[in-house]
Formats: C-alpha cells, sequence, structure tokens
C-alpha cells in the first residue's frame, strides 16, 4: 500500500490536482477500500489496527478514525471493542443498522434537524452560488454522478459530504455554521448510511442535481424545494417517513 504523503499532521494534504476536492479522511477511506480490494480480503478478515493503518497511509490518528466512521457508515467495514478493525457486508443489512448513536440522537432527529435547516441555509447561500462555487458544486455533482453509476460508494459519500459542505460555507451565517461543524458527525452520518444500496447513490445524485438546476435558474424557492426533497428522500431511504 502507498502511504499518502506528505503526512497531514496539520489535518491537511497535499492531494493531486484530480484529486483536490476530496478531504483527508475521504481519501484514508478510499486507501482502506483499496487495500481491501487489492488484498482480496472477504467478509469476516481482520484488517490493519487503527495504529497500524496511521503508519501504513501516512496519515493522522484522527483522519484515519474518521475514514473508518465512514467505512462502518457504508456497511464496508465493523468494528468490534477490544478485537480490533474488520471486512463487513453490507448484504441484509438495513441503512438504519448502520447508524451510529455517539451522543444519543436518533437518525430521525438528525433528518428532522437537517429538514429544518438546510432549506434555510441554502437559501441564504443563494446569492454566493456563482463563479468558482458554483462551479465546484456542478464538479461535485459530476463527481457523484459518475461514482453512483459505477457503485463507489466512499466516493459518493465524500462527494454528498461535499456539496453540503459548499453550500453551508457560502451561505454567511456563523451560527448555521457554528451548528454545521457541531453535528458534522450526525450529518454526515446521515448522508452516507442510505448508500448501504447502490440505487441510493443514484436517487442522492439525481436530487443534487435537481437542486443545481434550480440554482443554475436563479430560482431559489425551486432550490430549497429540491434540498427539501433530497432530505426527505435520503430519510425515506433510510426507512423514515417525513413530514411533508
Amino acid at each position: 500500500m502507498t502511504a499518502l504523503s506528505p503526512h497531514d499532521a496539520d489535518g491537511t494534504l497535499a492531494l493531486p490536482e484530480e484529486d483536490a476536492s476530496a478531504s483527508v479522511p475521504a481519501r484514508v477511506a478510499r486507501a482502506i477500500q483499496a487495500m481491501i480490494a487489492d488484498e482480496g480480503l472477504e467478509e469476516g478478515d481482520a484488517l490493519p489496527s487503527q495504529r497500524d493503518l496511521v503508519g501504513i497511509l501516512g496519515a493522522s490518528r484522527p483522519s484515519v478514525r474518521e475514514a473508518i466512521s465512514m467505512l462502518e457508515a457504508l456497511g464496508l467495514v465493523r468494528v468490534e471493542q477490544r478485537r480490533g478493525l474488520f471486512v463487513a457486508g453490507a448484504s441484509g443489512l438495513q441503512p438504519a443498522d448502520l447508524w451510529s448513536h455517539g451522543r444519543g440522537y436518533s437518525l430521525e432527529e438528525t433528518y428532522q434537524f437537517r429538514m429544518a435547516m438546510e432549506p434555510q441555509v441554502l437559501r441564504l447561500a443563494m446569492p454566493a452560488l456563482t463563479g468558482d462555487v458554483k462551479w465546484r458544486l456542478w464538479r461535485s455533482v459530476e463527481a457523484l454522478m459518475a461514482a453512483a453509476r459505477t457503485g463507489r460508494s466512499v466516493e459518493a459519500a465524500a462527494q454528498d459530504t461535499l456539496f453540503h459542505d459548499l453550500i453551508v460555507e457560502a451561505c454567511g451565517n456563523r451560527i448555521f455554521q457554528s451548528m454545521h461543524r457541531l453535528m458534522a458527525r450526525e450529518f454526515q452520518s446521515s448522508q452516507w448510511v442510505p448508500m448501504v444500496r447502490m440505487e441510493s447513490m443514484v436517487e442522492t445524485a439525481a436530487e443534487h442535481l435537481a437542486i443545481m438546476e434550480a440554482v443554475d435558474r436563479l430560482d431559489g424557492d425551486a432550490a430549497c424545494r429540491a434540498m427539501a426533497a433530497h432530505i426527505k428522500g435520503a430519510a425515506r431511504r433510510a426507512g423514515i417517513d417525513l413530514p411533508s
């Protein structure tokens, strides 16, 4: 396994140009996924410990820990207390089975909060969704579509997260931004767990496309409706029916 270099001790990593939109944890998650494929590992096979992965991949411990959380949410690995890290099998799993209850919030509560917050965040962000920001959003939509068509769940999850993060960055409201950072793990997991099913990736890509088509038309109302429909769709794919 080729190490990721330079090390991301400060939380950043110099990525190749074609990978510049990927976060460090997303790149680490892809590296672990590649390790599973390259070594022909199957469900139940042991993976290196988190400490060993830090050395193998040349990544920080927080980045490896977040990457493992992503892979857990996607049903690709499982962590067993006092035993270690193992390859998981997503067949037969429901999205809610993969939800992490770290701070006690339910998956339904998280979707309810996102439904209340994210359309308003998008409305505030609309004037700023131009130029480079809009280009990055469209690039994320295209990358998500490509990942969805080929079943690359780690890449799809990373692009889903990037899309929402870019909108929050553009909204200009520091309280919303602080809440987004505070709830980042819950928000990300709620984005990822439906992707245990390939069709969920395709639907997510179509919903992001609908949001961006409304953004292109400068139709803020339609964009917010499309965002609400996206969150409601993600909840439905996770087995949760949100009120309209």
